[in-house]
């Protein structure tokens, strides 16, 4: 639907990059000739990278699976998610997280995504802006960029108050 209302541009629509990570299996079906993707869409499909920094930061949205530590380089790169999968328990508590925080949502099927991200690349400014504008802001503000840090100083905190307990003994 997207690329028939801006059917007036030659070449590709829209780009997508698929970062397959170790998986040979997924990277080889996923690239042409294997899976055809149509004229509309660029498809670069990756295997493992060291620069997903760089694809989060150039893209509009991001698709994953719940995992902890790219939903918070997600958010820090202001990059709403749409949450493919989960693994019970250990990354279920990650989908209220980023659902309630505003800057993503959780669709189990190919379909659903694929819905998602036409409405949200299709949407309209309004008083607010974009839902993609207000979703990159509602992840940063969810950002917490210097969580390690903070992590690091309270445990040194905590050992020097240990430390110094011990001396008083």
């Amino acid at each position: 639907a997207l690329a028939s209302k801006r059917g007036d541009m030659d070449g590709p629509v829209f780009q997508m990059v698929v970062v397959c990570g170790n998986n040979k299996a997924a990277q080889m079906s996923l690239s042409p000739p294997e899976t055809k993707w149509g004229s509309d869409i660029a498809v670069n499909v990756q295997g493992f990278v060291n620069n997903m920094d760089e694809y989060m930061r150039a893209s509009d949205i991001l698709v994953t699976k719940a995992g902890p530590g790219t939903i918070a380089e997600a958010s820090i790169c202001g990059l709403p998610c749409i949450l493919s999968s989960f693994l019970p328990g250990q990354e279920e508590g990650n989908v209220p997280y980023v659902e309630e925080n505003g800057f993503g949502c959780y669709r189990g099927s190919v379909e659903g995504i694929a819905e998602t991200v036409e409405s949200w690349l299709g949407s309209a400014k309004d008083i607010d802006g974009s839902v993609l504008e207000q979703m990159r802001d509602c992840a940063l503000r969810a950002a917490r960029p210097d969580a390690t840090l903070d992590i690091a100083r309270d445990l040194a905190d905590m050992v020097y108050k240990r430390r110094e307990e011990l001396k008083k003994l």
